[in-house]
């Protein structure tokens, strides 16, 4: 039998797949949003305010872009220079399988915001695409980037006011997608004891351009009304290596391309002590759940 596999499954469609015989393991947990209860009032909100207001008090301002509207292009090539400059901080690689593109080759259903400095009129700082979650009446704020050079508060701006335009706009959810290997509390990970070890390692101790703890803690920061699990199942007894490999490929954590391609030296060095973290963790959980 070929080895099937399918990635950040919810917990709607994991029967079926149990009931085709697949076996399961959380990989992580989505933070998603109510929001008819989203509110930045409350003492739990307070960095996210702080964060809001220091980006406003240094004239950013959050607005919705039309990216196919006549006169936009200026705004355009400035997004693919950002996404640009933050793609190459990444690997110069997209999540593409499991996260969403620019988008500005054709029109689609994505909504663009931007935040500018200088009161609206200076450049833009960063900006999140929006792609719609149409079953469940709400959004998930997919590509979120922003300059390195950003004004600080920007990202907690853009998010904070996209989630108060949606709540206007008579939405009823939002996502803000996963935090891979977060949250791990799934009891069925008993059965995957050096999975588990080895996932638990990474999200700790490895950073492989996505930092997976960072992730969660901005996440984490807004306060999710609910934290969904997500699994990946597969249609083995275990999972195999083969199997492992494809899922770090989905991630695009580490590739040969990273490791070999045409970059600068230390860059290699650098994803090479990554990879070379990731193989002893790996060997630290099997040892550790063997004895």
């Amino acid at each position: 039998m070929r080895p099937v596999g399918a990635y950040q499954v919810s917990p709607a469609m994991l029967e079926a797949f149990r009931a085709e015989g697949f076996a399961d393991v959380q990989i992580g947990k989505e933070a998603t949003f109510d929001l008819r209860r989203f509110t930045l009032a409350g003492g739990k909100m307070e960095l996210v305010r702080a964060a809001t207001n220091k980006a406003r008090r240094e004239g950013v301002v959050v607005s919705e872009h039309h990216p196919f509207s006549k006169e936009a292009e200026a705004i355009n090539n400035e997004l693919r220079e950002i996404s640009d400059t933050w793609l190459s901080c990444k690997g110069n690689h997209e999540l593409g399988f499991v996260l969403g593109t620019l988008g500005l080759e054709r029109p689609s259903a994505k909504r663009y915001f931007i935040a500018r400095s200088e009161n609206g009129a200076g450049r833009v700082e960063g900006f999140i695409v929006c792609e719609p979650i149409y079953r469940r009446s709400g959004y998930y704020l997919d590509v979120t980037r922003r300059r390195p050079d950003a004004i600080r508060g920007t990202m907690e701006l853009l998010s904070a006011e996209i989630l108060r335009q949606l709540v206007d706009e008579g939405f009823e959810m939002a996502s803000m997608g996963l935090a891979p290997l977060a949250l791990l509390d799934d009891p069925d990970l008993l059965d995957h004891p050096v999975l588990a070890r080895l996932m638990r390692f990474v999200f700790d101790k490895v950073n492989i351009g996505y930092d997976f703890k960072l992730l969660y803690r901005y996440k984490a920061k807004f306060h999710p009304h609910a934290w969904e699990p997500r699994y990946f199942c597969f249609n083995q007894r275990r999972l195999s290596l083969s199997m492992l490999y494809a899922v770090i490929q989905v991630r695009n954590a580490i590739t040969l391309e990273m490791l070999l391609g045409r970059r600068g030296f230390q860059d290699k060095i650098k994803t090479w002590k990554h990879a070379a973290s990731f193989i002893v963790g790996f060997c630290w959980a099997w040892l550790s759940s063997s004895s």
